[in-house]
């Protein structure tokens, strides 16, 4: 028991740590190139950061029924023989 306490301190800390850090950077750069450039660059990594899971994944998905569709005999079907 003693140990999820502790792992959910370690995680506690690493989001305090995540957050005051995302904070200061975006403070940092606003004053740099101006708010709007800041709020943009923000933008653009965190929805990255939820999209990119997904995409990898539909990627691997695609990947892996094309090598799948290729071992078979036959090989994939094909709208036009050229």
């Amino acid at each position: 028991m003693g140990n999820a306490m502790h792992h959910d301190h370690d995680q506690g800390l690493a989001l305090t740590l995540a957050v005051l850090l995302l904070t200061g950077t975006a403070l940092l750069v606003s004053c740099w190139v101006g708010p709007l450039a800041t709020f943009t660059a923000v933008a653009v990594l965190v929805v990255t950061a939820y999209a990119a899971p997904g995409l990898a994944r539909g990627l691997a998905i695609r990947r892996a029924v094309r090598q799948l569709l290729r071992g078979l005999p036959g090989g994939p079907v094909s709208c036009c023989e050229c």
